[in-house]
């Protein structure tokens, strides 16, 4: 039965526990109550959006696990509908991996049952006391910041390595100010995904994010293309017609593959950096100001392009004034796993084809030249090729077989207590622990001795929870 909330905020935050075991909902509202705070519950996610949209609510408490909806996709719309509103899950199955997921989403904090109403869930509602929950007082780069995430990371950024997460430092760092930022990393490393996030978390938010791929268009076109032009211009300028820059007004304008302009465009550019102004091709008296914040990337090395007389120095200085270095893949393995997951719910919505154990290992151990962009189109293609209900190792893009071990079979556990009908998790277990036990924890050792990559065998350690006796990590 729901209870309605009163007008008056009082002193507690208003508190909304959505699980369908009743005894769970009772049980914390009555903790609740008794510290002063207004709770009510919903056993149905559905339910409790629907609460949401017309109730001011401060916290969810909400289970992982439920019918029709698990706690997960509930946060992710509690972020949609309500973003100022925090969520904080419990679950009674703890896992590494869902703490993770759930934090990534936007949660505040994450609790495993059985807990302490008074000891574990109460400081974390006083501490959303201790700021001002009004939707309109919250920081708009932290409301913009966690709305994002519900496509799966930050901006579309997906892991969550320590790399990765001092890059959305830098990100978050530099997006409120005004300055030029240049990104550099390898093709396909996703620093167009840097640039979004900048403009997604600056005040320029609300206006346009144009972007330009320098490196598509000829000096003429990029001219044209960027500063617009005037009828009679050129032989088909039939009308006016207005640049980038102009479509840019008040935003922000990316140029991707700022290392590709010629050099007898780079003054041009280099002067509307300078001034804030321009003038469209074939106009004569007409001055135009630019109120356009730039975000430029390159996979040059630039200093080489300057040393060889390719890139004007002023305008690297003027496009380098906070730099930011995206790495590539192989420089983030950790990612990996969780960008396979990712790809894997963008392309089969449906979720149901998983990666066998050699699909996994094969991807993990692949260095990625084409980084995440080729993952990506790996993922897609393996899915278009797979049969069943698991992509194979056979599925794999040729060049990945290529890279990789054909499958082999893991070795049976021997002795009395063995049996037939275990599992091939419980076989990977026995078999790891074995290998460990022999390399006395040395996992570089064990990872020969199974035939797995040393990162591989790390992916199986975490994901299966395995002790490790020695200090070697």
């Amino acid at each position: 039965m729901r209870e309605d909330f009163s007008d008056n905020r009082g002193a507690g935050a208003r508190v909304l526990v959505v699980d369908d075991e009743p005894s769970i909902c009772n049980l914390v509202k009555r903790g609740l109550s008794r510290a002063g705070i207004e709770a009510t519950s919903e056993g149905d996610p559905e339910s409790a959006l629907e609460l949401l949209k017309s109730s001011p609510i401060d916290v969810v408490l909400t289970d992982i696990r439920m019918p029709g909806m698990d706690g997960l996709t509930l946060l992710r719309r509690i972020k949609t509908v309500r973003p100022a509103c925090e969520v904080i899950v419990m679950t009674a199955h703890s896992s590494d991996h869902t703490a993770q997921e759930a934090s990534r989403f936007g949660a505040l904090d994450y609790l495993r049952k059985p807990f302490s109403v008074k000891a574990d869930l109460l400081p974390l509602i006083e501490g959303v006391l201790a700021t001002p929950n009004d939707e309109t007082s919250e920081p708009p780069s932290r409301i913009l910041d966690r709305e994002d995430q519900r496509d799966g990371g930050f901006f579309g950024i997906v892991g969550s390595s320590a790399t990765l997460q001092g890059l959305r430092d830098e990100i978050r760092k530099v997006a409120p100010s005004n300055v030029s930022v240049l990104i550099r990393g390898p093709s396909g490393s996703g620093k167009e995904l840097m640039a979004r996030a900048i403009h997604g978390l600056s005040e320029r938010r609300d206006q346009p994010l144009v972007k330009v791929n320098c490196a598509a268009l000829p000096e003429t076109l990029l001219e044209t293309t960027l500063f617009g032009h005037v009828r009679g211009a050129f032989t088909d300028a039939k009308t006016d017609r207005e640049g980038l820059f102009e479509a840019a007004e008040g935003g922000t304008l990316f140029l991707d593959e700022i290392g590709e302009i010629s050099m007898a465009f780079q003054p041009k550019l280099l002067r509307v950096l300078q001034d804030g102004e321009f003038r469209r091709v074939g106009e004569v008296h007409q001055v135009r100001s630019a109120d356009v914040r730039i975000v430029a990337a390159t996979n040059r090395n630039l200093e080489s392009a300057m040393a060889n007389g390719n890139f004007r120095e002023d305008l690297f200085y003027r496009l380098n004034v906070f730099p930011i270095a995206v790495p590539g893949l192989s420089d983030r393995a950790d990612d990996i796993p969780e960008l396979i997951e990712h790809f894997l719910g963008h392309f089969d919505p449906t979720g149901s084809v998983r990666l066998s154990e050699w699909a996994l290992d094969a991807l993990c151990s692949y260095p990625w030249p084409g980084n995440v962009r080729e993952l990506a189109n790996a993922i897609q293609q393996a899915l278009l090729l797979h049969e069943g209900t698991h992509i194979e190792w056979e599925d794999l893009p040729a060049q990945i077989q290529q890279d990789s071990s054909a499958p082999q079979a893991f070795p049976a556990p021997r002795g009395p207590d063995s049996q037939q009908d275990l599992r091939l998790e419980q076989v990977e277990i026995r078999c790891i622990r074995r290998a460990l036990e022999q390399t006395n924890g040395n996992q570089t050792q064990a990872a020969h001795l199974l035939g797995l990559t040393r990162r591989a065998l790390g992916y199986r350690i975490r994901k299966y929870d395995i002790p490790i006796d020695s200090s070697e990590s």
